[in-house]
């Protein structure tokens, strides 16, 4: 409450100023004033939807996540807000989350996982600055068991369908699944390469997803995809940086890039080239199932646990290296 040139008025963050009062108003006109005003506030407790707008608008969200990810948990923002979203923070349990779990999960294992996880994510982010005084109650509630998913692509079916693109017109997508099986690389980082990313010694890579950076040393096959890519698609009159480029000369978007990739999975398989589709993703993992040697460094993953999902050849064991009791049994009859 503060006083002004034309009397006495109240003011509070989110609220509309009012006015209270004439400024020859007594003391007790004021504050009789005051307390109708604040009789007549409606209390409007705070939910998980206003810790999760909160988030949305805070440094963390805006500043510090990729596009993709801020995409990604705005997805699940609406799910955690149809379902938690007029309930107060502190009164979410880990029963009710593990409801929801067992709900969701039935259908949408994989999804109902990630939704969990930003659950979470936004609990911790909110005990931190004072908006939630309870544990995380996602802690104690396990996620679904996932498999892996994409398949591995075999060499016939890889060439099969390349060849196809060719004979289609698609250089591009052709060019983009050398460099993405020969570099283990996301789609998303190979449509990103351009120019700047040629350097003398290989092709210099940043992972969007990590950050990582990886310089793919030149080899005769990799640097003939980048070559034909380049020499690619030279007819517009505007040509972009990018070294995967579409008939415009402008770089590929992902949806753009991926309408033309289904398509023509679609056509193949229609005709008999393919016998099944596969993702543009699984190049990546025929890259780290073909690859021999230190898979980790290979596909820049953290860890090598991660590194091995990727990974769908079986392992290669010497067996035990022991003769049998028959064996030495017919040694012994043979003396």
């Amino acid at each position: 409450m503060a006083r002004y040139k034309g009397g006495y008025r109240v003011r509070k963050y989110g609220v509309p100023t009012k006015h209270l009062a004439g400024p020859d108003a007594s003391k007790s006109e004021v504050w009789i004033a005051y307390e109708r005003w604040q009789a007549g506030q409606v209390h409007k407790e705070f939910t998980v939807a206003d810790l999760i707008d909160l988030y949305f608008a805070s440094p963390q969200y805006t500043k510090h996540l990729k596009p993709s990810t801020q995409k990604d948990y705005q997805r699940y923002g609406k799910t955690i807000i149809a379902v938690f979203g007029e309930m107060q923070p502190d009164t979410i349990t880990s029963p009710l989350v593990q409801m929801f779990m067992d709900s969701r999960g039935t259908k949408y294992p994989a999804t109902a996982n990630r939704e969990r996880t930003f659950l979470g994510l936004i609990m911790k982010w909110g005990k931190a600055r004072g908006f939630v005084t309870i544990e995380d109650p996602t802690k104690v509630v396990r996620p679904f068991v996932e498999s892996p998913g994409g398949r591995y692509v075999q060499d016939a079916e890889y060439k099969a369908f390349w060849n196809w693109l060719g004979q289609r017109g698609h250089l591009m997508h052709q060019c983009a699944m050398e460099i993405a099986y020969l570099c283990a690389a996301r789609q998303q980082d190979v449509l990103a390469l351009t120019r700047h990313n040629l350097q003398e010694d290989g092709l210099l890579i940043a992972q969007a997803k990590t950050g990582k950076q990886q310089l793919k040393l030149w080899n005769t096959p990799l640097r003939r995809a980048v070559n034909s890519a380049l020499a690619g698609n030279t007819t517009a009159k505007v040509q972009s940086a990018h070294i995967i480029r579409g008939r415009t000369g402008q770089g590929y978007t992902r949806t753009g890039f991926n309408a033309v990739w289904q398509r023509e999975q679609r056509a193949a398989l229609a005709a008999g080239i393919i016998k099944e589709r596969f993702r543009f993703h699984d190049l990546k993992i025929k890259a780290a199932s073909d690859f021999e040697g230190d898979l980790k460094r290979f596909t820049g993953h953290k860890s090598t646990s991660m590194a091995e999902r990727y990974n769908r050849t079986p392992d290669r064991v010497v067996p035990l290296n022991r003769e049998s009791d028959s064996e030495e049994g017919e040694k012994d009859d043979d003396k």
